[in-house]
Parts: structure tokens; sequence; C-alpha cells
């Protein structure tokens, strides 16, 4: 069904928009306070699954908005702009490193990155937003991305075994 990522195609455009809605409702749904300044939820998961099945553009801007828009919804809303750019970089990590293949090394390696991303960019984010004390809160970060991580790539091969048209190929040129 999706060959490439272009966004003159409605189909695109539609899975784009209900997967940032899907990603929301993971982020918004259950958020898990942490001591000093952050929250735990399992929109990661929703992150990792999109960039994995239909590739980076739609990982990214579905993971960016998706949880940018729970931050905006919630009482952490001065993390939206860090939320951003850190979920839309994890979802367009995720996407280009397992670029459709599946393979299971591949979905692991995206996992890794993302949380890399995930991490730092939340260090980075805390540092400038409320100081050191919650630049690290690295274990409920970790926490998360492995959460994430335990359900997006079980949930790839579920998708990809039940509906194999769903998922994205990468057609390399």
């Amino acid at each position: 069904m999706f060959k490439r990522e272009t966004f003159n195609d409605p189909r695109t455009l539609a899975l784009t928009g209900v997967m940032t809605a899907i990603i929301f409702i993971l982020t918004r749904a259950v958020q898990i306070p942490t001591p000093i300044s952050g929250y735990v939820h399992l929109g990661d998961a929703g992150v990792l699954f999109t960039g994995f099945a239909f590739g980076p553009v739609v990982g990214a801007i579905a993971g960016a908005l998706g949880t940018a828009l729970a931050d905006l919804t919630s009482p952490y809303a001065q993390w939206a702009p860090f939320t951003l750019l850190i979920h839309g970089l994890m979802g367009l990590a995720a996407g280009m490193i397992v670029r459709g293949e599946g393979d299971f090394w591949r979905l692991i390696l995206g996992c890794e990155v993302a949380g890399v991303i995930l991490i730092v960019g939340y260090f980075i984010a805390g540092l400038i937003l409320a100081g050191m004390q919650a630049a690290l809160e690295i274990a409920p970060n970790l926490a998360q991305i492995v959460a994430g991580s335990i359900v997006s790539v079980p949930l790839y091969y579920a998708v990809r075994r039940a509906y194999p048209p769903l998922i994205w190929h990468n057609t390399r040129d």
C-alpha cells in the first residue's frame, strides 16, 4: 500500500493523522508523574511502531505532533517544544534504521538509537527548563523507552503478520 512516503497521496495523509491521534492517546491517557518535573507514558511505543511500520517521515511527523499535543493539553505544556523535536527525531531515526526491512536486530537498533535521542534530548531539555535536578531524571526516561521497545517490536511483527500490505516498504533507488 505504501511504496513511498508521498504526501500527495490521501492515504498517507490519513495514515499520518490516524497515527498522530493514536500516539496522542497513548501519551495522554496514562501519564505517570516523575519525582521532579516530567511524566512517563506509553507514547514511545506508538512513535517507534509508526517509524518501523510506515517509514521515517510518517514516524517523525506523527511522533512529533502526537506527543507535543499531549504535552500542550496537560500540565506539562512547557515541555512541548522539546517533545516535538525529541519525539520527531525518534520516529525519524527508527524509520530510517528499519526502512521496512523488519529484521529483529534493525528493530532493536532503532529502539536503542531512539532511546539515546530520548535520554540525551530530555537531559538537555531538563537543564534548560528546570536545572540539573530535572536533567537527572534519566531512570524514568530509560524505563519509558524500554517499555516502548517491549511493546513496539512485537506489535510491529503482529501487524506485519496480520496485514502485510499495511506495512511501508522501502523502494531503494
